[in-house]
């Protein structure tokens, strides 16, 4: 199994000049619409409070939470990715701090400081034990009793070529060039995973695809057994 988390960063470089792309994509109001707004609609989901956002990216949705009234602080390991952030933040006139850091260690967020550990479509891109590292650290800087919210791809893939090309059946990983590039997992199996590192699931929800070549999220809100 080989990683290459920083190889993030070129696509960044890339597709900060890129008009089409808003930041890892586009469309990320709809994002916002068909998977976050419901998420915190829900009565588990804290209505206030402190949020992380791991691998944030270009900034869109930790921008989106400082709107709806969370204190936000995001990380994410390319360097291209917080100098986007800090700039849409500047552009869309909202106060968060962009972090330049390993969701791996987190060694520069204080032990029990969030109350709100939020999965922005990083956990997928997180492989083999370094999932139980991601987790782990996570339990680490939530307070007692702090939220897990995560949004995350699940359960089958699409059947063309592109996805079968790329996809290991054994290892529920994508496969570029000898990289693995997403753990695609069974539901399940990722709940598991979350429980097994001291969090207590109270909220779980599938998410079928959009289209053909989707693939269903799961979205899952647990709490940190103190």
């Amino acid at each position: 199994m080989r990683t290459n988390y920083i190889g993030h960063d070129r696509a960044y470089q890339n597709r900060r000049n890129d008009p089409n792309y808003e930041g890892w994509s586009s469309g990320y109001a709809e994002d916002w619409l068909r998977n976050w707004q419901p998420m915190i609609q829900k009565a588990a989901f804290p209505k206030q409070g402190k949020l992380l956002e791991l691998g944030c990216g270009a900034g869109n949705l930790s921008i989106r939470f400082v709107q709806a009234g969370y204190e936000v602080v995001g990380v994410d390991i390319a360097p291209n990715a917080i100098a986007w952030a800090n700039e849409n933040a500047a552009k869309a006139a909202v106060k968060a701090t962009f972090l330049e850091a390993n969701v791996l260690d987190l060694t520069e967020i204080d032990d029990a400081s969030f109350d709100i550990a939020l999965d922005g479509r990083c956990f997928h891109c997180i492989i083999g034990s370094d999932r139980r590292r991601f987790l782990e650290n996570i339990t680490r800087i939530l307070k007692p009793n702090g939220i897990l919210a995560v949004n995350t791809m699940c359960n089958e893939i699409p059947k063309s070529a592109s996805w079968l090309e790329n996809f290991d059946p054994r290892s529920r990983q994508t496969i570029h060039d000898g990289i693995s590039t997403r753990y695609i997992g069974d539901s399940n199996d990722i709940l598991q995973e979350i429980m097994q590192v001291g969090f207590r699931l109270i909220d779980v929800e599938i998410v079928p695809p959009k289209n053909a070549e989707d693939v269903a999220d799961l979205r899952a809100i647990a709490t940190k057994l103190s």
